[in-house]
């Protein structure tokens, strides 16, 4: 079971499994120095746990198949708000998003509170900073909602092209499943060519490391499994970029050379 417990460490939210076997960890260390020193750390290991699991779920966000910049900004924006209820909540005593925080209630002092309500603060102020560009985009009405928007409001140029996205009852059927992006077609594409030029900057996935850490955990698993002994790096193609296969299926940005800052600023 302590074997077991060691593995869970190293996977996602490590505090989270660390604290789960918290009284273990504390017990194994009880006659040594380290162990005063965690006894000390306990309410801020907590604390952290739950930081940790928030930004898990919003990273979990920016890294969907289907996400773009308009999903991005939707999901930052929300958790950036939530950051202020955090900060009132923990100094209110108030702990329901703070599950490992509540579950020690007993040990938390006045000054604790404080502490971690500072904190919050600070991620709130720079994360306006960090993603300043991203919450500052003004994403066209009609590319958000295309079927609600009035078109009179809307360039007259692009008018004519609107009206018949908002006719076509497939497509509207189809934008009513969020896990459906319209925009990200060759149809629209093709068709909409006016409505295309302006849309296509918003649909570009937000710039994370995800694609690299999906490609080398693929290939580094595949260096340790059964097949290595028949691989020669060197001499042939057979560690590949595990994601060069993937077709999008829409007409890419990317060759145009165009950089996610150049798109948010």
């Amino acid at each position: 079971m302590v074997e077991q417990s060691i593995v869970y460490v190293g996977m996602g939210n490590c505090l989270k499994h660390y604290i789960a076997i918290w009284d273990f960890i504390v017990s194994f260390f009880a006659d040594t120095q380290l162990g005063a020193k965690l006894l000390s750390t306990k309410c801020d290991v907590f604390h952290l746990s739950d930081i940790f699991e928030n930004f898990n779920l919003l990273n979990k966000q920016l890294q969907e198949n289907n996400s773009d910049l308009i999903s991005s900004k939707s999901a930052i924006t929300a958790y950036i708000r939530k950051l202020q209820l955090y900060k009132n909540n923990i100094r209110h005593c108030a702990f329901e998003q703070f599950p490992c925080l509540a579950s020690i209630n007993s040990d938390l002092q006045d000054e604790d509170l404080a502490l971690y309500g500072e904190y919050l603060e600070n991620i709130h102020e720079d994360m306006q900073t960090w993603v300043g560009n991203l919450l500052g985009m003004d994403i066209l009405i009609w590319v958000s909602i295309p079927f609600e928007v009035n078109i009179a409001e809307i360039d007259i140029s692009l008018q004519k092209s609107l009206n018949k996205i908002q006719s076509d009852e497939i497509m509207h059927a189809q934008f009513k499943d969020e896990k459906y992006n319209i925009w990200k077609t060759n149809d629209v594409a093709a068709k909409y060519s006016l409505l295309w030029e302006k849309v296509q900057f918003y649909i570009i996935a937000f710039p994370t490391s995800y694609l690299v850490e999906a490609d080398f955990s693929r290939n580094f698993s595949q260096m340790l499994s059964k097949d290595c002994n028949r691989l020669d790096i060197v001499k042939r193609d057979d560690f590949q970029q595990s994601l060069a296969s993937i077709e999008p299926n829409i007409y890419i940005n990317y060759s145009r050379r165009i950089n996610h800052r150049d798109l948010i600023e």
